[in-house]
Order: structure tokens, then sequence, then C-alpha cells
């Protein structure tokens, strides 16, 4: 699933192109995609892009007259923008929503794809408040590249469990994955099974500068490409190649040389270094 780093990447390629242009037609193949959305696609149409922002792993677009749309990639979703040439070329069967949009200078005629293999992905329409309303969008804890030392060390040992479960949990923390979870541990040097109370102050500290300096590293990388995850463009982003503990199971650490280990924690897989990643 793609994590912030992903998402974030997404955003930032997609935000000079629809910035200012108008939805002309909204078409729904796939009715699931939309499951759950407040109002119908439609309400779009003719609705001009003011914004393109993240919210932890939601592309949220802001229309004017306060409208908006929220999209979740879960598994295998892709969003990005093809000329009516590419579109009819490829006949794409895993197109499940379709966004004509307005003419821009130098650009002609193009379509906002949302493209979904495994049918998982979901986009909710419907005004601002409407969207940040939706019981999943607006459980959603700080953002990661926000909070302060001092905020995430409070709400880390206001935690009772395992530091693996709390991260990846989007109400204490919005967009991290397994992925980014693994990396930050990795690189403060704590366990995935630690619990949390118990981290002592200086630990969470640096697992607070661990997150901030690995998302921002992945960002900068486009991403991480381990299944499906593409740029709108449909490039790949190559933090895949940085990574030192998730994915890595058998192979020596970077730092000691023990073989990173595997165990399932949460009912998801984790990669650690025994040896090098500490319980406190």
């Amino acid at each position: 699933m793609p994590e912030l780093p992903e998402v974030e990447s997404v955003v930032r390629a997609l935000a000079p192109m629809l910035t200012g242009r108008s939805v002309k037609n909204v078409r729904v193949l796939n009715r699931s995609t939309v499951a759950g959305s407040p109002r119908k696609p439609s309400v779009l149409e003719g609705r001009r892009v003011e914004r393109v922002l993240r919210r932890g792993k939601y592309i949220v677009v802001h229309f004017d007259e306060a409208f908006a749309m929220a999209v979740h990639l879960r598994m295998t979703g892709w969003l990005g923008v093809k000329t009516q040439a590419q579109v009819a070329e490829e006949q794409d069967k895993f197109v499940r929503m379709v966004f004509e949009l307005d003419e821009a200078p130098g650009r002609g005629a193009e379509w906002l794809l949302f493209r979904d293999i495994r049918k998982f992905g979901r986009v909710w329409c419907g005004r601002r408040e409407e969207i940040i309303a939706l019981k999943s969008f607006n459980k959603l804890g700080p953002e990661p590249l926000a909070i302060t030392p001092e905020a995430f060390a409070e709400r880390l040992h206001a935690h009772r469990g395992r530091l693996k479960s709390l991260l990846l949990n989007q109400a204490f923390l919005a967009g991290l994955g397994n992925i980014y979870a693994d990396e930050a541990l990795f690189e403060a040097g704590l366990h995935p099974l630690a619990l949390a109370q118990q981290v002592k102050p200086d630990s969470a500290r640096r697992l607070h500068a661990a997150i901030q300096a690995i998302l921002g590293k992945a960002i900068s990388a486009g991403g991480s490409s381990i299944d499906d995850y593409l740029h709108p463009d449909g490039t790949p982003g190559w933090f895949q190649r940085e990574l030192k503990a998730y994915g890595r199971e058998g192979e020596p650490c970077t730092r000691c040389k023990a073989p990173i280990k595997r165990d399932v924690v949460g009912q998801r897989g984790t990669w650690y270094c025994a040896k090098c990643q500490k319980k406190r």
C-alpha cells in the first residue's frame, strides 16, 4: 500500500497539472470505487481545482465553492493524467474512474484517470466538511513531518502496546506504513516489540528524528516501488534501493552484520536487527 512518501510524490506531480483546471465530465466505471462517497462524483462537474494536497495516505483535491475529493490508493490504485489519444490507444480495462478535464494552454484535451487492478481503492466526493467528517478521515492523527519532538514523546508515552503496532496506527500518526515504520525503528535502534510507554526520552527523540529523516529521504527519492506503485507519469520511485531493514530477511545488518530477522507483529511482516535494535 502506498505510504506517505508515495502519496506525497503523487500530489507533487499532479498539483501543477490540475490546479486551475475544471472537470467537464465524470464517469464511474466501477461502482465500488465510490462506495461511501457523501455525494455522487457528478457534483464535481463544472468545478475548478483550487489545490491538491495530502493528508496522511489520502490525496485530497480542493475545488471551488468548498467542494472536495479524497482518494485512497490502497493496494494497487494509480492516479494520473493522460491524453484522450493515450486512453483510446491503451483501452485499459483497469481504469475505474475518468475525469475529463478542460483544455490547458499547451496541453490540450486530457483526462484524470483512477486505475485500480484489485478494486480496493476508494474515491469520495462532496463538500469539504463532508470529506473531513468521513469516519476514516476525521480520526487521523498528526502529520509525522509536522509533529514536534515533545508532542511525539508525549503521545508515545500515553499509549500502551508495542512500538511497531503503534506506528502503524493512523490515529497515532497519519501516513506511516509498514515500510517506513521498519526503517525508522532500525534507524533509531529500537526493537519493534518495545513497549511505547517504556521508551526512554532520548530514544523517543531519536525515533522522532528517524521518522522525519526517513520520510524526507523517501519523498526526495519519489517513494518506494516494491509492488505496484508508480508515479503519475508511470515511472517508479527508487527509495527501495536504500532500505536497510524492510524486506531484507537473512541479509547482513548494515551496522553489525548480523542477519536481519523477520517476524509478524500485529499481522504485519516486520524486519529488524535483533542485535542492534533495543527494547528501550
